[in-house]
């Protein structure tokens, strides 16, 4: 399998072929320094939470954001180049609480959100209420072209602050994208990024009740931000989960 490679380590193709994504980064790194950083990385978004009294989730985003201060190139995405934020971001639950969090501090009414994406959220509602298997949909293939929630007037997001992981790592260190194939992004540079999703993942696990614990796989369900705004609107209604 060809690696699409460059001089800053960047995998060119990473924002398309997720599995050549995995298979580069396996490549690039060695078990042992994925399994350092991932420890490193939880241990300072714990230390820095707990100094700064914050949340873990935006210790973590601080964690990370360093890390690209600090070994990636300048970014060239800037306010306004929005390309990215017409496809499908799957996230876990821990990322859409403090979504959740940073809308209701802002002022944003999600109801307003999800009457703005009624067309895209209604074919979600559609295919959830179908009975058909939820992990066998494509769900980013569903909002692909549709643009996100939460993309504001100006082309910026609402609440960029506490924007999910998918978000973060979709960057351009090149150019700036001038299409939605989004050809100067890509992934795979950092370290840190390729073991983001675990940390996240273990931060979810340990500030879930240990009653409703199963064992730490390493990984967390991801949904959709159209999906999530459904469940948010169904819980706020009283309505059975879908």
């Amino acid at each position: 399998m060809t690696l699409y490679s460059d001089h800053i380590g960047a995998f060119i193709q990473g924002v398309t072929d997720p599995e050549e994504l995995r298979h580069f980064i396996q490549q690039k790194f060695s078990e042992a320094e994925l399994q350092y950083a991932y420890e490193a990385m939880l241990a300072e978004t714990k230390a820095l939470a707990k100094a700064e009294k914050i949340p873990l989730l935006k210790a973590f985003w601080k964690v990370l954001d360093r890390a690209y201060v600090a070994k990636a190139p300048p970014l060239t995405c800037r306010k306004g180049c929005s390309h990215c934020c017409y496809t499908g971001v799957a996230h876990t639950q821990i990322e859409w609480d403090g979504m959740v969090n940073s809308a209701r501090a802002k002022g944003i009414d999600l109801n307003q959100i999800i009457e703005k994406s009624e067309k895209t959220i209604r074919k979600v509602a559609k295919t959830l209420e179908s009975g058909i298997d939820p992990e066998t949909v494509d769900w980013h293939h569903m909002v692909i072209n549709q643009r996100c929630p939460f993309l504001d007037g100006d082309e910026s997001f609402m609440i960029h602050e506490d924007r999910p992981l998918d978000c973060r790592l979709m960057v351009a260190f090149r150019d700036v994208c001038a299409s939605k194939n989004l050809e100067h992004a890509q992934r795979g540079v950092l370290l840190e990024e390729a073991v983001a999703p675990t940390v996240i993942a273990r931060l979810q696990y340990e500030s879930t009740p240990k009653i409703k614990r199963r064992k730490f796989t390493g990984s967390q369900k991801l949904r959709i931000i159209q999906r999530w705004l459904l469940t948010w609107k169904d819980k706020k209604t009283g309505k059975k989960k879908r």
